[in-house]
């Protein structure tokens, strides 16, 4: 089946991350989180994403330098490769602006907020709940592309 000339297979690849991190979001959203429980929990993200980010960084510049029969053959796998780069420059990002949002999201004060919504609790509470889905949508798409990420070197390793 073809969507827009192109196999459902693409489609899966290229926006799989975004549709589950949409997915997510909306249910996060309609379930009213509460952000003081989610806290502790967006705390701990930076550590997880400057992690990757250092470690796909050096992943990337050891293969892009590297001249190992190993490496020289994953190289020769030209369009898996490729894809290999995309998706590490992909996690890369996702993994800075996840970890830059979780710090902000998780040392912020909102409390200064309630003065300017008084009258407008809903709003003040939509707002939080908005952050919250919006990095539940990051989360996913980082999630999800770090895997997509593992299977293709697996992939790319494989000498089959």
């Amino acid at each position: 089946m073809l969507i827009f000339r192109k196999t459902v297979d693409y489609w899966k690849k290229e926006i799989g991350g975004l549709i589950w991190a949409t997915l997510f979001s909306v249910i996060v959203f309609l379930t009213n989180p509460e952000f003081p429980k989610w806290k502790e929990f967006i705390k701990e993200i930076p550590n997880i994403g400057m992690c990757t980010f250092g470690f796909l960084l050096t992943f990337l510049g050891i293969i892009l330098q590297g001249g190992s029969k190993t490496i020289e053959w994953m190289k020769s796998r030209e369009k898996l490769f490729e894809q290999f780069i995309l998706l590490n420059r992909r996690v890369v990002v996702l993994s800075i602006v996840l970890s830059v949002y979780a710090y902000f999201l998780a040392y912020f004060n909102f409390e200064w907020a309630k003065g300017l919504f008084t009258y407008h609790i809903c709003l003040y509470l939509s707002i939080q709940n908005i952050m919250i889905s919006i990095f539940t949508f990051i989360s996913v798409w980082f999630l999800h592309d770090t895997m997509r990420f593992i299977k293709i070197f697996y992939l790319l390793i494989k000498k089959n």
